[in-house]
């Protein structure tokens, strides 16, 4: 049992490698373009490197898959009942509601309780480079979503989580919560967005809790990925529209807004 502890917790470090790895991997690259190619600008060398950033996150996403299907790497999540197909999908439609919620919640109290910014800055960027160049989409919604929940969800979440005791239902909430809030600063951290860390949480405990209510980890990648691709969608075929209807009424032009500005 504690070898198969200590694989899992290897292979766990292993993924967080790789999604350093991945966010890391294109560095090198615009600095030697950077320094090969100095009449670019940064526009230019941002289109430049994105190619790149795909090959690298391409790369990262199987290696995850691969260490994550390993038949010993099963966490006590996994090892409990998992959710047939009907339910899956269950849990999947339901997820992307509840998920929606919890984000449009999450940031109107950002908004009107603790004055931060509705508009996130990590957001506006990712959908200026898709503006820029469309391969990014891939990056955002399949790629992105894929190995985020294989991180924050697996390699971060389930381990906390496993730490405590299965058989007492009140250290199963206490696990939940402690686990949720490591996993959801963790992402805030490493999106670099700290003022919008309430919608992080939101994030974190809402993905996790259909992970551990299901058991597979397919729920919360499918649900990242339909939110993701929502986002997208709004952005970019319905942003005139969506501009329209902010005028419309305050608190109705914050809903949207949220929505709009969903955290990729």
């Amino acid at each position: 049992m504690k070898n198969l502890f200590r694989k899992r917790q290897f292979n766990s470090a292993l993924i967080l490698l790789i999604f350093i790895g991945v966010q890391l991997a294109v560095l090198p690259v615009g600095i030697i373009m950077g320094l090969t190619a100095p009449e670019m600008s940064p526009d230019e060398l941002l289109t430049s490197i994105i190619p790149y950033q795909f090959a690298a996150f391409l790369i990262g996403t199987v290696l995850v898959i691969l260490l994550g299907g390993m038949h010993h790497n099963k966490n006590a999540i996994e090892r409990g009942q998992q959710a047939d197909i009907p339910v899956t999908i269950v849990w999947t439609i339901g997820g992307v509601v509840l998920a929606y919620a919890s984000q449009v919640i999450a940031g109107l109290v950002n908004v009107y309780v603790f004055g931060n910014p509705l508009e996130s800055q990590n957001t506006n960027e990712i959908m200026g480079m898709i503006e820029t160049m469309p391969l990014m989409i891939l990056i955002v919604v399949i790629l992105g979503p894929i190995i985020e929940e294989y991180v924050f969800r697996r390699a971060i979440f389930a381990e906390v989580y496993t730490l405590f005791p299965m058989h007492n239902k009140w250290y199963k909430v206490l696990g939940f919560l402690v686990a949720g809030l490591v996993s959801g600063l963790i992402f805030a951290v490493a999106h670099l967005d700290f003022t919008h860390i309430l919608i992080y949480l939101a994030m974190s405990y809402t993905f996790s809790f259909l992970y551990v209510m299901s058991g597979r980890l397919l729920v919360p990648v499918l649900v990242h990925m339909i939110m993701n691709g929502l986002v997208v969608g709004l952005n970019v075929l319905l942003g005139d529209y969506i501009d329209e209807l902010q005028q419309l009424e305050e608190t109705m032009a914050v809903v949207i807004a949220v929505i709009r500005h969903i955290h990729l």
